[in-house]
């Protein structure tokens, strides 16, 4: 059989290292590649890349660039991979707050201006989905039945590296940029009411105008911002293993892999639906609504009220939930469940182009 898979070479790429693969991009298209690997030969183009007159078995493509490359080729079979909610509708919360907050509409974070939502999803045979129930809800129904949600991971070896830190009863956000898509508003809004003496919260992330300007203006001191920080690094493991909770209250999502970083690094998170995690591994976080900071800061009050032996529960029932519904086997069983029945019908009919 033969496959093509279109990703990010700038995250994934067989062919050498690249200094982003430990990023949610980088660590799907390789695992993804890997699989493929397994039933086949792979052609791999990076998602900027148009490719024309190919045929193949399967065609397996991150969503921004689906729609161009199945027009130019001939497939038996196409998956789309989302990894995030439903954008236009994304792309509407986001305009609207970004209005009602004037700050940037951050367009960077969202699919090109050519990207067609309706195409893409009309042209796929199966649809994987990175998410839970909530992240699937945000597209319309007539999609959902060709839609499967899939769960990805953390590199295992890399969280389960040895290393003794001391836990204290601070928090930590994490993300690449704090802004508008991963709740950095709330975060503002929480944390300028509450006291240093009561907590602080460690910020990783790049801080990009406005943002470090509102953090400037906002902060009581009970924000520690340390920057960007490799999520591969002994620093960002250590930070993020001293904290014993992490505040998380992204808007839009497909899931949320710091939340994942700060489980795996013994983090009890405070966070949303929206975070895309698996309803098990939820069941045993914090949850709150976006844009409610009161909501928050009464959350944030009651964790810290717990005692030692609580939050060592709590985090065995994470630790224990992850290990079930977040790992790479359990991706590839969704993955394969998914596109095994694509396959089996292919082998009767032709490659198509449209």
């Amino acid at each position: 059989m033969r496959s093509v898979l279109s990703y990010w070479r700038s995250y994934f790429d067989p062919g050498r290292e690249v200094g982003l693969a430990n990023c949610s991009t980088g660590l799907i298209a390789a695992h993804l590649y890997e699989l493929l690997r397994e039933w086949g030969s792979v052609d791999y183009y990076d998602t900027g890349e148009r490719p024309r007159g190919l045929r193949s078995d399967l065609f397996v493509g991150h969503f921004w660039a689906f729609a161009h490359v199945c027009r130019a080729n001939s497939f038996s079979a196409r998956v789309a991979v989302y990894v995030l909610s439903d954008p236009d509708r994304a792309r509407r919360l986001l305009v609207r707050e970004a209005a009602r907050h004037n700050v940037p509409m951050p367009d960077w974070d969202l699919p090109p201006a050519d990207f067609d939502h309706e195409a893409t999803m009309e042209l796929a045979d199966q649809v994987l989905l990175v998410g839970n129930p909530h992240t699937l809800a945000t597209f319309p129904e007539r999609w959902r039945p060709r839609i499967h949600l899939v769960n990805y991971a953390v590199d295992e070896a890399l969280w389960g590296k040895p290393m003794r830190v001391d836990r204290g009863p601070s928090f930590v956000y994490a993300a690449t940029h704090c802004g508008l898509r991963k709740g950095f508003l709330d975060t503002l809004a929480t944390w300028r009411d509450i006291d240093p003496a009561e907590a602080r919260l460690h910020v990783v992330g790049h801080l990009d105008p406005p943002y470090d300007r509102l953090l400037a203006e906002s902060d009581n001191g009970s924000i520690i911002a340390h920057g960007w920080i490799d999520s591969a690094s002994d620093r960002y493991l250590r930070l993020l293993r001293s904290c014993r909770f992490a505040y998380l209250p992204t808007w839009v999502e497909g899931q949320m892999g710091t939340l994942l970083e700060a489980v795996a690094a013994g983090c009890i998170p405070i966070t949303t639906s929206v975070s895309g995690i698996d309803e098990a591994v939820l069941a045993h976080c914090v949850v709150i609504e976006p844009m409610n900071p009161a909501q928050h800061r009464e959350a944030i009050r009651r964790v810290l009220t717990w005692s030692r032996a609580e939050c060592d529960t709590r985090r065995h029932r994470l630790r224990q939930a992850v290990r079930t519904h977040h790992t790479w086997k359990v991706f590839r069983e969704q993955v394969s469940a998914a596109v095994t029945p694509l396959l089996e019908n292919a082998t009767d009919r032709p490659a198509r182009r449209i």
